[in-house]
């Protein structure tokens, strides 16, 4: 309290009150993942193929769930029977790279479309120990512009061992597949991440 007491009389005073510099540091590499989309899952074979030909090796692969009892969001453009998975890809890089994987994964969905509309989404974003963040090129409120057209949206918050949605957060991320698949992503995530902290 005495401290404090000082520190409000130094501003009063006009001075200001001591403070300790932050020091900058980069951050921690990030384990990327993709969600995938599509009513054609051949087609899922061809991006894969391009994905890891570029990113490297997939990891880990989540459970199939229907994407239908979510939303109807993409119907007009994909149709109905839509599956949803996740995959993840198996090296760390810098979170910057979001950007450049973004972009990548529209180059897929561009080169598999047809008459205009996409047959496959394909969703990036990454995992870190306190957060999933999906890459997105539209703005929104919550939304940070990372740059060239790319925006960061945080749809969940590690709390209490679980991941917690925000009040946006899409239907398919507050599913127990989407649940389950980000849980041993972290886990795996975490004992890479003591690895490169040794290295």
């Amino acid at each position: 309290r005495d401290r404090l007491r000082g520190c409000e009389k130094s501003c009063r005073n006009g001075y200001a009150a001591e403070v300790k510099m932050a020091i900058p540091k980069e951050h921690y590499p990030v384990q990327f993942f993709v969600g995938v989309l599509t009513a054609d899952e051949r087609l899922w074979k061809i991006a894969k193929k391009s994905l890891c030909e570029k990113w490297g090796e997939i990891e880990m692969m989540s459970d199939r769930t229907d994407f239908d009892k979510f939303t109807d969001y993409y119907r007009s453009e994909m149709g109905e029977n839509l599956v949803r998975f996740w995959v993840a890809l198996a090296d760390l890089y810098p979170p910057e790279d979001l950007i450049r994987l973004k972009w990548d994964c529209t180059e897929i969905e561009n080169s598999l479309a047809q008459n205009g509309n996409r047959r496959i989404n394909l969703d990036p974003g990454y995992i870190s120990e306190a957060k999933v963040i999906l890459a997105s090129f539209k703005d929104f409120s919550h939304r940070i512009y990372l740059g060239d057209c790319v925006y960061a949206d945080m749809q969940l918050m590690w709390r209490g061992k679980k991941f917690v949605p925000m009040e946006w957060t899409f239907a398919d991320y507050k599913s127990i597949v989407a649940q389950d698949f980000l849980k041993k992503l972290r886990q795996s995530y975490r004992e890479k991440l003591k690895a490169y902290s040794k290295s």
